[in-house]
């Protein structure tokens, strides 16, 4: 996972020995050497071959290897860097061939998923397969100003991006509650506005050298002219009202913006993003955009005279100067910029919006001035994203695949780059910028394409998202990982791979693999319950957190009581999205029929039986309350259910009594509990409904 364009396996297969050899040949980066090394060593490691050594370097390469590269070309960690390669296993050995060096490390990582085993031995699965990506950018969002996460955490989700083949990390290192890189122009900035917690410029240029090692490239954005309140706290002459800034320690969208209209705050921002583009390889720079209010602009008559000067009518028209303004400081680092898709819409009534839409008219959309070379980062809905690409603006989709809103892999999976390529296209708390999606989705299960072939190749690709509010280093795995891995297939893979079923059978093996590259996703919940319930026997409490599910989009900030500094130690934070258990069991509820009941009955009496020890374990302590609560709703539908097959099976008369307290049962299960919720309750609604 992803899976490979063209597959062919084979009978045959390769034992792992300890003499297992490596040999590239061609003209390669170096880079190849230590993927080749990090290969032998995670193969020994899985396996538990001993090996001579696992160092693979120029000296020690033998003339004749089991496992041999052919490369033709040394890679350049970039845009459009060529990754394909193919992949050939037979007992008689394996071979690589890639175009680049960064097709082969993609070719290894493939590899290291063939391992499997018998009774006798490990093996390399038989294949003969050949693979590209379908698009260039493939990406995964990760912000620091929230909650920050350590080097290490870095590192590991850097090795799980390239076993899955992601090949962008978007570094968000800016914000209203922090700024967190090292400036050696403006010390303030990292010593004043990080809380103590920033990289140093040798912490990046580690992460940047370990990321190209692994073909990854990383793309900083430094949220502008909005999203700067850390920026402004130190420099408030920069901001559109001059006054007082304190770093935000809550989560939302907030006023503070920079004066636009001040050549001081251009001169100030020549010095800063030239010394942070210094720091990073990649061609671009992301420079935000996003939820600009506007509020302050329109207190300020200073820009009121200037825009009505400079004939600019509205916020994104303001905007779009500033942003050309920053774009020619970038321009002289040698970036192209990328940017939010608020940067390039115009604000226009939904009304004539729609208008437009229906009469084909994308380009009065759009403000008809942006840059044509800034790349466009749609987070708000199709709209954007059609408009862009209709208008000759390459684009990156990322509204369906925010992580940190805890919806399930199939619907990422499901949710394509390219509008005409998705069968399933639901609107949900990210889309807020919706004037007429509806009418979109209408089109496209239609059968309209809407865009062209020529303007769907402006959609480069797209990019998860880990907005770090409600995460922190010991729970970032979890929101991340294995969803992240069905986004990377449907970025990797060809569009027509849509089997949902099999998506997850893989992505529940995929999931173990991450922990052999140090993902904590699996290990860390139950380390949380543990400390939580001061017990080492948690299976009664797991059994009950496996069904639950933290709050989907943005409901737990509704009551606004967390912040930077709340504790995310939860029954929450240890609750996952999307877990097995609770797949398996829906799928138990759903295949169940009143001629085949045994796996149901017997999940139902597991529930029922369940909670007097999830009380003997969690009774008292006010952390695992809710737990108690889903606990006692479990055994509650257990028990209701139990009755309902006991009569059926009778052949007596289910009243209506009964389905009156079932529906006032299932209505109360439904409710949230601790910012979870219980995810059985509508699958054995369903069942009691199909049955009655």
């Amino acid at each position: 996972m992803p899976m490979p364009e063209k597959i062919i396996w084979s009978d045959e297969h390769y034992t792992i020995h300890a003499s297992l050899s490596i040999r590239a040949d061609g003209t390669f980066d170096p880079r190849l050497f230590k993927a080749m090394t990090r290969f032998k060593q995670r193969v020994a490691e899985r396996t538990g071959v001993f090996m001579k050594t696992w160092v693979v370097d120029e000296g020690n390469m033998p003339v004749k290897a089991s496992l041999q590269i052919q490369v033709e070309g040394s890679g350049v960690v970039k845009l459009d860097m060529d990754e394909s390669y193919s992949l050939k296993v037979s007992r008689d050995g394996i071979l690589i061939r890639s175009a680049t060096d960064i097709g082969a490390i993609r070719a290894l990582e493939t590899l290291f998923q063939l391992i499997s085993f018998n009774d006798n031995s490990f093996f390399f699965h038989g294949v003969d397969l050949t693979d590209k990506p379908r698009f260039s950018w493939r990406g995964l969002l990760i912000a620091q100003p929230y909650h920050f996460l350590p080097m290490e955490v870095i590192k590991r989700t850097l090795d799980a991006m390239c076993l899955v083949k992601l090949n962008v990390l978007h570094f968000y290192l800016s914000d209203d509650q922090a700024y967190t890189i090292e400036s050696k122009k403006y010390p303030e900035l990292h010593q004043k506005a990080s809380l103590g917690q920033y990289f140093t410029h040798e912490q990046i240029k580690e992460i940047v050298d370990y990321a190209d090692e692994r073909g990854i490239r990383v793309v900083p954005e430094l949220d502008l002219p909005g999203h700067s309140t850390a920026i402004l706290s130190l420099f408030p002459h920069l901001a559109a009202l001059e006054k007082k800034y304190d770093l935000q320690d809550h989560w939302g969208v907030f006023d503070p913006v920079m004066d636009p209209t001040k050549e001081s705050t251009y001169q100030f921002l020549d010095t800063l993003l030239t010394e942070v583009a210094g720091l990073f390889k990649d061609q671009y720079f992301h420079i935000g955009g996003d939820e600009n209010t506007g509020k302050h602009w329109a207190q300020n008559d200073s820009i009121q005279h200037f825009m009505k000067n400079n004939n600019l009518n509205s916020t994104v028209a303001l905007q779009n100067y500033f942003n050309k303004r920053v774009q020619q400081i970038l321009s002289k680092s040698g970036k192209t910029t990328v940017a939010w898709d608020e940067i390039i819409m115009q604000e226009i009534d939904g009304n004539k919006a729609k208008e437009f839409f229906e009469k084909g008219q994308y380009d009065a959309l759009i403000l008809k001035d942006v840059p044509k070379d800034m790349v466009i980062q749609s987070w708000r809905g199709m709209e954007a994203l059609l408009s862009s690409a209709k208008n000759g603006y390459r684009s990156i989709l990322s509204k369906g695949y925010y992580i940190d809103l805890v919806q399930p892999a199939s619907y990422h999976y499901l949710n394509d780059p390219v509008p005409s390529k998705n069968t399933q296209i639901i609107p949900d708390s990210e889309a807020n910028f919706d004037r007429f999606e509806s009418e979109i989705i209408k089109k496209i299960k239609g059968g309209d394409p809407l865009l062209t072939p020529e303007e769907e190749k402006f959609i480069i690709g797209g990019e998860a998202t880990m907005w770090t509010e409600h995460t922190t280093p010991e729970t970032v795995d979890a929101r991340i990982w294995p969803r992240t891995a069905a986004i990377a297939e449907r970025l990797w893979s060809p569009a027509n791979l849509r089997d949902v079923n099999d998506m997850y059978r893989r992505m529940d093996q995929i999931s173990i693999q991450l922990e052999w590259v140090g993902a904590t996703h699996l290990k860390n919940p139950p380390m949380m319950l543990r400390r939580l319930s001061g017990q080492e026997d948690i299976l009664p409490l797991q059994k009950v957190i496996g069904l639950i599910e933290p709050l989907k989009g943005y409901k737990r900030n509704e009551l606004d009581n967390f912040t930077k500094f709340s504790p995310y130690t939860q029954v929450v934070d240890v609750a996952v999205p999307d877990p097995p258990s609770l797949r398996k069991s829906n799928k138990i509820i759903d295949d169940a029929t009143m001629k085949n009941l045994s796996s149901l009955t017997e999940m139902l009496k597991m529930w029922k039986d369940n909670h007097s020890s999830v009380l003997h374990l969690a009774k008292g302590n006010p952390l695992l309350e809710p737990v108690i609560h889903h606990s006692a709703s479990l055994q509650q539908l257990a028990s209701a259910m139990l009755e309902f097959i006991e009569l059926k099976e009778k052949g007596s008369k289910v009243g209506g009594n009964w389905h009156q307290n079932f529906g006032l049962l299932i209505e109360k299960s439904s409710k949230p509990n601790g910012y979870c919720e219980l995810m059985v309750v509508e699958a054995l609604k369903q069942f009691v409904l199909k049955n009655r």
